[in-house]
């Protein structure tokens, strides 16, 4: 498991309509996917391979919808093997979830707006509402949906019919325990928002951060949909006229505009803007397909066929070619050794039952309240100053800890300032390093921690 990905089997443990740093949809899904089949890691990660199958179908839909069979068949096996797509399969991210959201608000509001029927906003608005439990971005759908209508003129009349205010309304209907979640906690998931975006990484404007962004959009796209969707950008006089064009570019190009600003402002990751690619792969496969430039697809598909081959046989294609992976060339090992120094971490926490885990590191905690489970069951965070920083500072407290012993366990080679006045008595115990590859190993200091009396004075 990914560090987030073993944070958010540990949110499944308690449900809630909110956590630090995401809504509560993927929580929900790993809760619903492990009561299913278990706690294991294919179990934690199942909601992907159930749930992006399903925003394929939704996507084929509409692109049948909109075009015919053809174009709806091609696009669904573009998406689906979309390098982006591709690699998120092997984990489960708040994407996963969106994904399904975002295509079927996009059929729901065409439906809507073909057919008026007022059930169509009303599933809409459901779709949209679980967007936004599932991640905030879902929000740029409202700002598409709005700069379809004004650029539309004959949507115009959209702005004065009740269907948009109903979706609105049940949208926020289904956001609102979130909102009071984050008010009853100080707002921890709005805050920890404004953190990532790092809009205040220093004044001016970032062109490395940008250019980086759009080297990623490229990887998650493939090389060559992502060179063709650019190239047809260019062409804006043939494609804005054609309303289905007109459709898909206000769903395309303002998140991946606007994620992009967030890229030139500060700072934005790749995944960021991974919604673009619902409606610009419909958008870029149908222009390619009506231009006859099936052959460019089909170039498209088998490049992202071999990125998808080469990322989900990674280590197996290394030991047949009898090449050795190092700490610069194995882009898993992050996720490699977490078991082994599990099994050593539950083995002392169990040599001394009463004696919890402890840890001031998120990726520590995460991984290890997963992989040293049951022994790490109700491991704490070390915060003698309160500060709200990750999940496990918001709902774990060492108060009414008094008397209890910990197991302490760090990267960092000595304890944290304060700690062994916190405590009766301190013992360093031998250090626990696991080999993953060359140049690359999970090492870590192990103390044992008797007797806790509280924090310093100055942290109380």
């Amino acid at each position: 498991l990914y560090v987030d990905e073993a944070q958010y089997w540990t949110w499944a443990q308690a449900l809630d309509w909110g956590y630090y740093s995401k809504p509560p949809v993927i929580a929900a899904l790993i809760a619903a996917t492990t009561g299913l089949f278990g706690d294991s890691e294919l179990a934690i990660k199942s909601g992907a391979l159930i749930v992006y199958p399903l925003s394929t179908l939704v996507l084929y839909a509409l692109a049948q919808r909109l075009f015919d069979a053809r174009i709806a068949f091609w696009t669904a096996v573009s998406f689906f093997t979309l390098p982006g797509v591709a690699f998120s399969s092997l984990i489960i991210s708040t994407d996963v979830p969106l994904f399904l959201c975002w295509t079927s608000a996009l059929y729901a509001l065409h439906r809507a707006v073909a057919d008026e029927g007022w059930h169509w906003w009303l599933l809409l608005g459901i779709a949209c509402g679980i967007g936004l439990l599932t991640k905030y971005t879902m929000g740029i759908f409202a700002v598409s949906t709005v700069l379809w209508f004004a650029l539309t003129p004959a949507l115009h009349a959209q702005f004065r019919k009740p269907g948009p205010y109903l979706t609105a309304l049940v949208a926020a209907a289904i956001f609102a325990p979130n909102l009071w979640w984050n008010h009853s906690h100080g707002w921890p998931t709005f805050q920890h928002t404004a953190e990532i975006s790092n809009l205040e990484a220093g004044p001016g404007l970032h062109w490395d951060e940008l250019q980086e962004f759009l080297g990623g959009q490229a990887a998650i796209m493939g090389p060559v949909l992502f060179v063709a969707l650019l190239i047809f950008l260019a062409g804006i006089r043939r494609w804005w006229r054609e309303p289905h064009s007109r459709f898909l570019a206000c769903f395309t190009l303002p998140f991946l505009l606007l994620i992009s600003a967030q890229a030139l402002l500060g700072r934005a990751n790749a995944n960021w803007a991974a919604m673009t690619y619902a409606a610009g792969t419909l958008w870029v496969v149908s222009w390619l397909l009506q231009a006859n430039r099936r052959g460019v697809v089909l170039a498209a598909l088998a490049v992202n066929l071999i990125a998808m081959v080469a990322a989900y046989h990674y280590h197996a294609i290394a030991q047949a070619t009898g090449r050795e992976l190092t700490a610069r060339t194995d882009y898993y090992k992050r996720v490699q050794g977490w078991d082994v120094l599990g099994e050593k971490v539950a083995a002392l926490l169990a040599q001394q039952p009463g004696t919890r885990l402890l840890s001031n590191e998120r990726d520590t905690i995460s991984e290890l309240r997963y992989y040293a489970r049951p022994q790490s069951d109700g491991a704490l965070w070390w915060n003698p100053q309160g500060v709200i920083n990750s999940h496990y500072a918001l709902v774990t407290s060492m108060q009414g800890q008094g008397g209890r012993d910990f197991l302490f366990v760090s990267r960092d080679s000595g304890l944290p300032a304060g700690m062994a006045d916190s405590f009766l008595g301190t013992e360093r115990l031998p250090d626990i390093t696991v080999p993953v590859v060359p140049g690359w190993s999970l090492d870590y200091r192990v103390w044992r921690l008797q007797g806790f009396i509280g924090y310093p004075m100055a942290g109380r």
